[in-house]
């Protein structure tokens, strides 16, 4: 029989976790569609790289996490280096401890999830201040997996470049075809590159990128 006060405790962490962790990762399936602009605002790094491992494991303070390592291959916001390790609230898969009870926190549905060799653009909030777990801005919406057909995220791009404006001249043909997209796969290069413009530039910053209902 499990053991309430055990069980009581696991609850507790998974709580204080979800609560530290940013502020889009309060919940566990995708609150909203978030443009490409919230997605941008809302990252430390953005990243275009490849999964080098995934591991799991639970810390010295009992959090059960994901650990990722990325090799980077292309950095479109901040410097991360040419590898970069984090760590995301849950499990790969429940694992059974050492007293024998199973610990059953993984990670929640609708967030990103990581498969050794799969390459993605990531977008990626800071570090909770206590626990140090970070996710991908948006949750799930803010990876974007990468083959020959373009790129994804999880919403097939619903709503990415909805109620975005952008002032006149900055885009060439190819970024506006991507931006007119309201669905479905686009282009992985002319989006990193598009959203490496907005960052150098400061378009958001500087008002040039936007929410057009704002």
């Amino acid at each position: 029989m499990p053991n309430p006060r055990s069980t009581a405790r696991a609850v507790a962490w998974m709580a204080s976790a979800l609560l530290l962790a940013p502020a889009t990762a309060h919940a566990t399936t995708v609150r909203k569609q978030i443009n490409v602009v919230d997605l941008i605002q809302e990252s430390e790094f953005i990243v275009r790289g490849r999964v080098k491992t995934v591991t799991d494991g639970i810390d010295a303070r009992g959090i059960p996490y994901t650990e990722v390592t990325l090799e980077v291959g292309e950095a479109l916001k901040g410097q991360p280096g040419s590898e970069f390790t984090f760590r995301q609230f849950g499990l790969l898969a429940p694992k059974r401890m050492a007293d024998g009870r199973v610990n059953l926190m993984v990670t929640p549905t609708a967030w990103a999830t990581y498969v050794k060799g799969e390459e993605s653009i990531f977008f990626l909030r800071q570090p909770a201040s206590r626990t140090g777990l970070r996710t991908t801005a948006g949750l799930a919406q803010g990876q974007f997996r990468v083959n020959a057909a373009g790129a994804t995220n999880a919403l097939d791009n619903a709503g990415l470049f909805e109620r975005v404006a952008v002032d006149p001249g900055l885009l060439g043909d190819a970024e506006k075809r991507v931006m007119a997209t309201t669905r479905g796969t686009v282009n992985a290069r002319v989006f990193s590159s598009l959203v490496k413009q907005a960052v150098d530039g400061k378009w958001i910053e500087n008002g040039r990128m936007r929410h057009a209902d704002r």
